[in-house]
């Protein structure tokens, strides 16, 4: 994975945010234009453009995964690849995220600590 240390660190706790609380990662209108995404999920898209974070948690290619994204909505292509729900994916990339600044050497306690200071910030 090619995404810095600090983004790894944030995505893992906004994903944290985003499984615990149900509602938080809905819908949000904006202005008249385009799609109406959430935050968590346009902050997940610009820091994994390439979509090799979400392709690897889905157990596919990247460009597999960005040629269905095209055709299809998340949604679905996750449940194709046996996740009931977004929420089940979400959960999924947390571990994810953990495991990778694990093997960055951020030991679990500095992972945990990181997550309690920053929590209160992003809710």
């Amino acid at each position: 994975m090619r995404i810095s240390t600090k983004t790894v660190a944030s995505l893992l706790l906004v994903t944290a945010v985003a499984a615990a609380v149900p509602g938080i990662s809905e819908k949000i209108p904006r202005h008249r234009r385009f799609r109406h995404e959430s935050q968590f999920d346009r902050l997940l898209q610009r820091h994994d453009r390439k979509g090799e974070l979400r392709a690897e948690i889905l157990g596919m290619e990247a460009r597999t995964f960005r040629e269905q994204q095209k055709r299809m909505k998340f949604e679905m292509i996750a449940r194709q690849r046996g996740f009931r729900t977004v929420r089940e994916f979400r959960i999924a990339l947390l571990g994810r995220l953990k495991d990778e600044l694990h093997r960055r050497g951020w030991s679990l306690k500095r992972i945990e600590q990181y997550m309690l200071r920053r929590s209160p910030r992003v809710g």
